[in-house]
């Protein structure tokens, strides 16, 4: 079968988009790749380029939270000036100027849904704009500390205790409301959109499957997912070419 062309995927993409008018999106890394944000699980992802799922492991930052810090810490910087891709914009797009009731959750840490424009934004990873203290509890914004960052300095609060970013590492649970949020919005769907997530980490994959039955199910990934057979529309090929195109059309 030949493979179809960039319009002819936007073209299909729009005639899902066109009679939705209750979106929920499922984001991941790869909806953040085209502003210069690394990936987890690719083949250059931070998990192959550093020392893997080790650096986000709960017990391991207990254990030895400066090694988080010497490795993750000089990122935070290039993740906090990071800017919104097209990908982002036509997300933002689709409820301003489309009228859509869009609502995001996102595995994503880096506020690039809220820099381009978005409310309805569920954070089911957590993140890196405070950091918790944890001996007292007290937090911290991250803007605050961004030179001890940029320099991979182990953080701690005025009280002493250890300072840990307000992500979700392995071995956590993930944040009770963002996560309520997201399956509501999920269930409420007439339009469930897949964007840049290999659906490998759960609970955060199972989302999409609260659906109601004779909900459209979208996925754009450059990678194929486990869901690839239960999709109604599959395009494995970049977020901020495609997406902009669909909504364009509306």
């Amino acid at each position: 079968m030949t493979p179809a062309t960039l319009a002819e995927e936007a073209g299909a993409l729009a005639g899902f988009l066109r009679p939705a008018t209750r979106i929920a999106c499922l984001t991941g890394a790869g909806m953040s790749t085209e502003s210069g944000i690394p990936d987890y699980r690719s083949p250059q992802g931070l998990y192959r380029t550093l020392s893997s799922e080790e650096v986000f492991d709960i017990r391991r930052f207990r254990a030895d939270p400066s090694h988080f810090y010497r490795v993750i810490g000089p990122l935070y910087t290039s993740i906090e000036e990071a800017l919104p891709n097209a990908g982002h914009l036509a997300l933002a797009e689709l409820a301003g100027r489309c009228g859509k009731n869009v609502k995001i959750a996102t595995q994503n840490i880096d506020g690039l849904h809220q820099k381009a424009g978005r409310a309805d934004v569920y954070e089911v990873h957590g993140t890196m704009r405070t950091l918790t203290c944890q001996s007292c509890g007290g937090q911290v914004g991250s803007s605050a500390l961004r030179d001890r960052l940029q320099a991979g300095e182990l953080l701690r609060h005025h009280c002493g205790g250890v300072l840990k970013p307000d992500i979700t590492f392995y071995g956590e649970m993930l944040p009770e409301g963002p996560l309520a949020c997201a399956r509501q919005a999920m269930a409420e769907a007439d339009l469930v959109l897949v964007l840049g997530t290999s659906l490998l980490v759960y609970p955060a994959a199972a989302l999409p499957s609260l659906r109601t039955r004779g909900c459209p199910l979208v996925i754009i990934n450059r990678e194929a997912t486990v869901m690839d057979e239960q999709a109604s529309l599959v395009i494995h090929g970049a977020i901020g070419n495609v997406l902009p195109q669909s909504v364009a059309k509306l």
